[in-house]
């Protein structure tokens, strides 16, 4: 017996006394034959709209046009009315929507049998299409024919991936062979839609990645092009993409822009391979990389941020780190990045090291050494212009630097400050800026 939260049993036996049927459906009903507990919960209901309204003091009509209310109770329970969809609209929005009598009626219109189950605290399980059996089977099928439920809403193809990765289920033949015939309707998704399942199936299982290559060449071709490069070279063991795959999977915890940086970072190896001396070679991949990720963070319209920081996280995830003042020096005084943005990049590096070969693992020693240097060399020297002892004021009030003379003067203290770790105070600056003219 499925037990529901107190609120959730009081909506439905509110809506039963008033002589029409409710049940809970979907992803609640999924996940507690899944022994996992449900983290939210859908009602379906036979009573309109309006009706709902009616039963309920605190309503809010969230979605009415498509049959669901909010009622709100100390958590907000969304009830929809049982109902089927018309024909669809760019591949993805129902154009209206029909209200049925029964919750199997209802179930027909749901992309996969594992969602389209309900649960009736009397009646019990109602499964109409195989779903509990399905989850047994760990597969994901499309309720009825396959290629409807991909031509009505094409994102359907890639919550059937999210899915499979995040159950780590098997996509049913049928339905795997629809989505072939229907992946070219999905250019008609908004790409914040597409990213959203993309990033969701990242964080689940990147693996699923592999099966997926042809479904995103309309915005990263590079990935079937991974996955057809190998590497021929006593540092991997395995082809471009199962390679960056694995480094994915060891991104924990897991971040999206981190995400999005590994799954690009080795994409420009294709077009730079080379093969000479027994050897693959794959010289200004990150150059190429960068452009990459440059286009698909334009493309896929990322934030501001992870179109500054995913470009260049790629373009300096294999840079030198044998040398770790050079490198500090390199990335915190000559380029400015911050202190999160080089524990970004050493997590970025870490995942990418340990999904090489075992002779290619090697190199990790020497990236724990620099980050091990690092922590000291940051308690040691200035490393940001916010670690100077004094500021843009100063200058311009002690010695009348205005706007850009102010910024090139504290670079070039930063500059000093690095390399000279014994000037500790403002007068030792104040010294040395006399004696440079001033």
């Amino acid at each position: 017996m499925m037990k529901l939260p107190k609120d959730v049993g009081f909506v439905i036996e509110t809506i039963e006394k008033h002589g029409y049927e409710a049940v809970v459906v979907g992803g609640c009903v999924r996940d507690w034959l899944l022994g996992q507990t449900p983290s939210d919960f859908d009602v379906a209901t036979s009573a309109k709209p309006e009706q709902i309204q009616q039963f309920f003091k605190h309503t809010i009509p969230t979605g009415i046009k498509h049959g669901t209310i909010t009622v709100l109770m100390s958590e907000p329970i969304e009830v929809t009315t049982y109902r089927v969809e018309g024909s669809y609209q760019n591949h993805r929005h129902p154009l209206e929507v029909s209200y049925v009598d029964t919750i199997e009626q209802d179930l027909s219109r749901r992309d996969f049998t594992i969602n389209a189950m309900a649960y009736h605290p009397k009646r019990g399980l109602i499964d109409p299409f195989g779903g509990q059996k399905d989850l047994e089977n760990k597969l994901i099928r499309c309720v009825n024919n396959p290629v409807d439920r991909f031509t009505e809403d094409a994102l359907r193809i890639l919550r059937a991936h999210r899915f499979a990765a995040r159950f780590h289920f098997e996509i049913e033949e049928n339905t795997m062979q629809a989505i072939g015939q229907c992946q070219k309707y999905l250019p008609a998704i908004s790409v914040e839609r597409i990213r959203h399942e993309v990033i969701e199936i990242l964080r689940y299982n990147p693996y699923q990645i592999e099966k997926m290559t042809q479904l995103l060449s309309p915005w990263i071709p590079e990935l079937e092009q991974c996955k057809n490069c190998t590497q021929d070279t006593k540092y991997h063991d395995t082809d471009v993409l199962h390679h960056t795959l694995r480094a994915l999977s060891l991104l924990k915890p897991f971040d999206e822009t981190l995400a999005y940086s590994l799954l690009i970072h080795d994409c420009g190896k294709p077009s730079c391979k080379e093969t000479y001396n027994g050897s693959d070679h794959f010289v200004g991949h990150p150059q190429v990389g960068q452009v990459i990720a440059k286009r698909l963070c334009k493309d896929w319209k990322l934030t501001r941020y992870q179109r500054k920081w995913i470009p260049l996280f790629v373009r300096y995830h294999d840079c030198a780190i044998h040398d770790s003042i050079g490198f500090v020096h390199r990335f915190c005084v000559k380029k400015q990045w911050s202190h999160q943005q080089i524990l970004d990049l050493f997590r970025i590096k870490q995942c990418d090291i340990l999904a090489h070969s075992p002779l290619g693992k090697n190199t990790i020693h020497q990236l724990e050494r620099l980050m091990k240097d690092y922590e000291q060399i940051r308690q040691q020297r200035v490393l940001s212009i916010g670690d100077l002892p004094l500021d843009g004021n100063d200058l311009k009030q002690d010695f009348g630097l205005e706007g850009k003379e102010i910024k090139e003067m504290l670079d070039a203290c930063l500059e000093q400050g690095f390399t000279h770790p014994d000037m500790t105070t403002k007068a030792d600056y104040y010294a040395w800026i006399k004696r440079r003219g001033l």
